[in-house]
């Protein structure tokens, strides 16, 4: 709670307020001196939505303030679903900073519990474009753990060899997406180490895992069948940012951003409840994000956890993949949250038709014989008001967990009718 109060005391003292951001922005980046032309950075509701589209054919040093362009010393940006990924520019102070407040999460005393018995972790996220890899690898060795940074997906980090290290280092910590860490578990146990199986999987205590969105559901299954803890993360390289608890909450620091939902018309809902994602930060003047659509649909709550934090924020997915069904709107992890009540399946498929919900679920060999599908149709019945139709296939029908995957696992459910509104992403 003291660290709490002591981080809410120097936040406070360095952010600023949505207007004087806005005027900063202008005033020190060529994009929004441009984009503000005509508007009062006064009158912040009047200013205009910026959208990943409107960041086409921009170049990244245009959102570079003037103030930093000699001490900026990393680059990232988002995946770039519309075709022209988000940048984002770091000094060295806004990087650690980074790095510390992540160290406000309760999980910190257990990862660090962990790490006084076992200094070895693996970081296999990915070093392609964000900064997840970075970032993770970097708290991890703030608290005493020697590092091995494998990265994935762009790096020659391939599962097999990722697999390979996992058990010549016998890492107590991993970095990873569920559906990285999984694949790599599968090839130990039944291909290339089984006798080393056992053993490996016993020393692993903590999963933290970003990047790739995740429902508590799935969450708690994978905590169930590989005994470890999983710090499930929600944040993005472009400045939106959220600490895991273990209350279940995935918590927002007042001070950081300020955020503004929006309905499916544009129009403003408040700052609590249900909508669509956009933030301005108040503390990175860097690379500012000033009323920045992330366009996530998120849920915003006033939460009574026992750690002292106030504000939850609970992910649903892209709006742009998301879809109405029984008087509400429905993201993946919705989907994703009901899946895995019933069982750890590698990974799933969603097909919404006019008459019925197909479900196409693929099987976790280590959990194959815990499911309850009949359980999953009644749940799905009754949240949608549809039909469902489930299938469950053998491992590989979905995922090949020997090929380096090149791409996020992000369009799982698809609205096939032909009231549809979603956008499916061009770069994932």
């Amino acid at each position: 709670m003291m660290k709490q109060k002591l981080w809410s005391l120097a936040i406070k003292s360095k952010s600023m307020s949505i207007y004087q951001m806005a005027s900063y922005a202008s005033q020190n980046t060529r994009f929004y001196n441009n984009y503000y032309k005509g508007y009062n950075t006064d009158d912040f509701e009047s200013l205009p939505i910026l959208t990943k589209y409107n960041l086409v054919g921009v170049s990244p040093y245009d959102l570079l303030s003037d103030e930093f362009k000699d001490k900026v010393y990393l680059y990232g940006e988002t995946s770039g679903s519309s075709g022209a990924p988000t940048p984002s520019f770091f000094t060295k102070n806004d990087f650690e900073g980074l790095i510390s407040l992540s160290s406000l999460t309760p999980y910190i005393k257990t990862i660090k519990e962990h790490l006084k018995k076992n200094r070895t972790a693996v970081n296999g996220l990915t070093f392609g474009y964000t900064v997840a890899g970075f970032s993770f690898g970097a708290l991890l060795q703030m608290h005493g753990a020697m590092v091995a940074q494998l990265g994935t997906r762009s790096t020659i980090g391939t599962p097999v060899r990722t697999a390979a290290t996992i058990v010549k280092l016998q890492p107590g910590v991993i970095s990873a997406t569920p559906l990285d860490f999984m694949s790599w578990a599968e090839i130990i146990r039944s291909d290339y180490y089984p006798l080393d199986y056992e053993k490996t999987i016993d020393n692993i205590k903590v999963l933290l895992s970003t990047a790739e969105p995740c429902a508590n559901s799935r969450q708690h299954q994978i905590e169930k069948y590989f005994s470890l803890t999983h710090v499930n993360t929600y944040a993005s390289v472009d400045g939106f940012f959220s600490l895991p608890c273990p209350c279940g909450e995935k918590h927002l620091i007042d001070g950081i951003n300020y955020i503004e939902l929006f309905d499916h018309k544009m129009q403003p809902l408040g700052v609590s409840g249900k909508g669509r994602l956009c933030f301005t930060s108040l503390m990175r003047k860097t690379t500012p994000m000033v009323r920045y659509m992330l366009d996530d649909l998120i849920t915003i709550t006033d939460s009574k956890c026992e750690y002292g934090f106030k504000k939850s924020v609970k992910p649903h997915g892209r709006y742009e993949l998301s879809l109405e069904l029984n008087n509400q709107t429905w993201g993946n992890l919705d989907f994703e949250e009901i899946i895995y009540k019933y069982g750890l399946f590698m990974d799933y498929k969603v097909n919404v038709k006019n008459n019925h919900i197909s479900v196409e679920l693929e099987e976790y060999p280590i959990a194959k014989g815990d499911y309850d599908l009949s359980g999953l149709e009644d749940e799905l019945y009754t949240s949608t008001g549809m039909k469902s139709v489930i299938s469950l296939h053998p491992l590989g029908y979905l995922t090949d967990c020997w090929k380096v995957r090149e791409a996020k696992s992000i369009v799982k459910v698809i609205d096939q009718r032909l009231s549809s509104r979603q956008t499916i992403p061009q770069i994932l």
